[in-house]
């Protein structure tokens, strides 16, 4: 499987046809844009972060995220765009959106194996980590023997 760039398209097969145009109608009646697009992007960014946080995993083309993951991002979507419209997303798509989260938190944790990008990304997986040395000890019980 590779990594894609997930479209709207795959927004219908969360969504009916319907369903979508009444969210974009409430979007636009309040002067906003359409909210398909952007809540794609920003899930896509968020599934991309859960990916990166296991330094060994390698990131595709910017905005891109693996297969298997799609399905997971398109219930997070699910939830996202009825709240942007202020409409409370249904329980069996809440649940579904929970599931996703821990999904990506298995991704993120490297227990959830992924594919590997045919093309990666030129941006860094994972934030530097400090690291931390001891403190060397002159004197030990050892050395302090006797006094």
């Amino acid at each position: 499987m590779a990594w894609i760039i997930p479209a709207e398209s795959d927004v219908l097969t969360a969504f009916s046809e319907t369903e979508l145009a009444t969210y974009r109608a409430a979007a636009i009646a309040n002067g906003q844009v359409d909210p398909v697009a952007p809540t794609l992007a920003q899930v896509v960014d968020l599934v991309r972060g859960y990916v990166g946080a296991y330094k060994p995993n390698t990131l595709g083309l910017p905005g891109t995220i693996p297969q298997k993951l799609l399905a997971p991002a398109l219930d997070l979507v699910a939830v996202r765009l009825p709240q942007r419209v202020g409409v409370p997303p249904k329980e069996v798509r809440k649940a579904a959106a929970d599931q996703a989260v821990r999904l990506l938190e298995q991704v993120a944790a490297g227990v959830f194996n992924i594919e590997e990008p045919d093309e990666a990304s030129p941006e860094t997986t994972s934030a530097p980590r400090p690291t931390i040395a001891a403190r060397r000890r002159h004197f030990t019980t050892r050395s302090e023997e006797g006094v």
